[in-house]
């Protein structure tokens, strides 16, 4: 945070003095939107080559009558990473176990890796919810108002981390924040940035959920891009900034219609690259580089939807390969391998209500699977137990690098050659 309050006139913001303590002598007070900047050849470039990635995408999960049943999982993904920026270690494993786990009754207080999961576990619901939502009010813009942005939010802090400050799940921050960085060594953390006055949140939510709804005459995933920024800027809420605005950038490309379900998890970007991402953010704000933060954010668009892709094959090869392997098999293994792949755990009474079968008939088709490898059992207990998809959570959880080597990401400009100028 700069020590004084003149910023460049390309800034779309500026400091003002506050009367308050000294440690917080200056908030930020971003402009309304749309900013007022032109868009470089390097931004048009990178637009167009993360549309190609999520237009791939997007066509690959239409190849499936209900992209839910398939790539569910990729709601857990950015689940997990959101709540990895966060600074947690939850997995996609620990979210689908801990689904299982509630139905089973809990004697014992819930450990701080267990709040963290339940937290992770809010922001699929939230997610779930509003895209539910979404289809229901019609695939458009103009449903991502203020009101579907504060309950996202109370969903997600609905159930606080701890017995510590309350978060105001739905309600606005009533005070001021301050976004905090580790200063030099015997220094401690220090005031990196202050987000605008409690009294002014309304207006700018107001403002920016209109960019929202009506965009701009740039490209749709350059709005995202600033939306994005703005509401980071803002900080609207006490805490659960970070997990609000990501789901707002999957909401609005689902709103937009560039992807029909949300097989996108940004999150995992914003994990590598989290540093980055905060100077990005710091540098629009303070300098009016949205050069920078635009490529920055395009590129996250595009990488993730060239993963995601490749994960997405993987499943529906998977997905072919258990349809013909289980072609003869009886109809309760079938279906219930093509069932793992909407949940991939499992127990044996959920095996048979999922596939409407009595007990020992799940029970068997799930000794089937374990014996061929589909499955595995995790608890080590003799009931009780609880199976996993081994090879559907391996494409799930497995690090990019490790991809097979026929799957690898590709570059996107190799794979589609930009016109020449």
């Amino acid at each position: 945070m700069r020590d004084g309050y003149d910023l460049p006139p390309d800034a779309p913001g500026q400091y003002m003095p506050l009367r308050t303590d000294e440690r917080i002598p200056k908030a930020y007070f971003p402009d309304k939107l749309p900013p007022t900047f032109d868009l470089s050849a390097d931004v048009i470039d990178e637009v167009s080559r993360a549309m190609w990635s999520l237009g791939r995408l997007e066509g690959l999960g239409s190849e499936i009558d209900n992209p839910g049943a398939v790539f569910s999982s990729f709601v857990y993904k950015e689940a997990e990473q959101s709540s990895q920026v966060e600074g947690t270690a939850v997995t996609v494993s620990d979210l689908y176990r801990y689904d299982v786990d509630q139905l089973q009754i809990r004697e014992t207080v819930e450990s701080d890796h267990e709040a963290d999961v339940r937290e992770a576990r809010n922001y699929i619901t939230s997610l779930d919810d509003a895209i539910s939502f979404l289809q229901t009010a019609g695939i458009e813009r103009q449903s991502i108002t203020t009101e579907l942005i504060k309950s996202l939010h109370e969903q997600l802090l609905s159930r606080g981390r701890s017995d510590g400050e309350d978060p105001l799940p739905g309600e606005f921050r009533p005070g001021y924040t301050a976004i905090e960085e580790e200063g030099p060594r015997g220094v401690g953390t220090r005031i990196r940035f202050v987000p605008p006055k409690p009294d002014t949140v309304p207006g700018l939510m107001d403002d920016l959920t209109r960019f929202v709804q009506h965009g701009s005459d740039w490209p749709v995933l350059v709005d995202v891009a600033i939306a994005h920024y703005q509401f980071e800027t803002i900080h609207p809420f006490k805490d659960g900034n970070g997990r609000v605005g990501r789901l707002l950038v999957v909401l609005m490309l689902v709103s937009s219609g560039i992807l029909h379900y949300p097989m996108l998890y940004l999150s995992s970007y914003i994990e590598r690259h989290r540093t980055e991402y905060a100077d990005r953010l710091l540098a629009v704000s303070e300098d009016g580089d949205w050069d920078g933060w635009l490529q920055f954010f395009l590129r996250g668009i595009r990488e993730q939807a060239e993963e995601a892709f490749v994960r997405a094959k993987l499943l529906i090869d998977k997905r072919n390969e258990y349809e013909s392997r289980y072609s003869d098999a009886a109809k309760s293994v079938r279906r219930l391998s093509l069932a793992l792949f909407e949940d991939p755990y499992v127990t044996v009474r959920e095996a048979s209500e999922r596939i409407d079968v009595v007990y020992q008939t799940a029970n068997n088709a799930i000794e089937t699977l374990a014996m061929d490898g589909v499955v595995e059992e995790v608890t080590g207990n003799d009931q009780n137990r609880v199976f996993r998809a081994t090879e559907l959570m391996d494409i799930v959880e497995r690090p990019v690098n490790q991809l097979p080597e026929s799957r690898k990401l590709v570059d996107v400009e190799q794979a589609w050659k930009l016109p020449e100028r």
